[in-house]
């Protein structure tokens, strides 16, 4: 087994700190933003930042419109592009370590750590999977599937256009295998069942069980048994986002450590690793078959 990313002897600590730097956003103005003028959209888009903040960025030129100076008072089209440059971008840090399970002409596979983002996206530009595996030498790697940014275990990157479009393909038609270990509250009165609440977004990030919701089956059984936590083994039959936090929550066992989905926990953010961990991948089709044990850790908290 390979690692990626790792700090040099002596210097390696726990997270990956990304210092401080200068990035610039883009968006662009949808249709029903056209009309607004540049400071109201921005006031709205980002109310954590003051009047008086946005229109210093416009007017030193930290905040542009189509490549070009702009106007606070300035009126917006759709299709317009915002580019917003921020001086001092810090981000959130992450595991300094991703591990390389094996690599083939076609695909990556690793084990993602947790917390983590698969890709560029929110307070996340360098610190995600897919920009530490660039630094490390593998650049341009397709996304076939995900994982949630709490969630750890087994992915696999495309390497190559063709086959990242057979393997996606493999995902959606129900060619792939896939298994997690959860490590779960209580002590569930079940050897195995199955879940099919269906699933839909509820706001924001959350996502809830909900009959009107997109349709969603998983399988569950208990891998140990103890008073306070178990261990579980899940199966995911659809692919739906968060589908196995909530089904879990919903049979009355959610995950030990998942904040979203506890009760009374509606508004919590989950900024830190869950024990939900990505344990088997295996594609027949394209002769694809890896598997992970369970963290080691899990069982001092169980």
């Amino acid at each position: 087994m390979r690692e990626a990313q790792r700090p040099p002897a002596g210097e390696c600590s726990p997270v990956r700190i990304q210092p401080p730097y200068a990035h610039t956003y883009v968006f662009r103005v949808k249709p029903a933003d056209a009309g607004k003028t540049l400071l109201a959209f921005l006031l709205e888009r980002f109310p954590f930042r003051e009047e008086a903040g946005w229109r210093r960025r416009i007017t030193d030129g930290r905040v542009q419109l189509n490549d070009a100076a702009a106007r606070a008072e300035q009126l917006l089209s759709a299709g317009d592009h915002i580019q917003h440059t921020n001086l001092n971008v810090t981000e959130p840090s992450v595991p300094d370590a991703v591990q390389i399970i094996s690599v083939a002409d076609d695909y990556l596979l690793v084990n993602k750590p947790a917390p983590m983002p698969v890709h560029p996206g929110g307070r996340y530009n360098r610190n995600c999977l897919t920009e530490i595996l660039a630094e490390s030498g593998y650049p341009q790697l397709h996304l076939i599937h995900r994982l949630d940014a709490v969630t750890s275990g087994l992915m696999l990157l495309g390497r190559n256009a063709a086959f990242s479009r057979e393997a996606a393909e493999l995902f959606r038609s129900g060619g792939v295998k896939k298994e997690y270990a959860a490590l779960v509250q209580g002590a569930p009165a079940w050897d195995q069942t199955s879940c099919e609440q269906p699933v839909r977004r509820a706001k924001g990030f959350r996502f809830e069980c909900h009959p009107e919701g997109k349709p969603a089956r998983s399988v569950f059984r208990v891998l140990q048994r103890g008073g306070q936590l178990s261990l579980v083994s899940c199966e995911p039959v659809t692919g739906r986002t968060h589908q196995l936090r909530l089904h879990l929550a919903w049979l009355g066992h959610p995950i030990a450590d998942d904040l979203v989905y506890q009760p009374g926990n509606a508004h919590r953010l989950q900024n830190r690793a869950i024990c939900l961990h990505s344990t088997v991948l295996k594609i027949p089709a394209l002769a694809v078959d890896a598997s992970l044990p369970v963290p080691s850790h899990w069982y001092e908290k169980h």
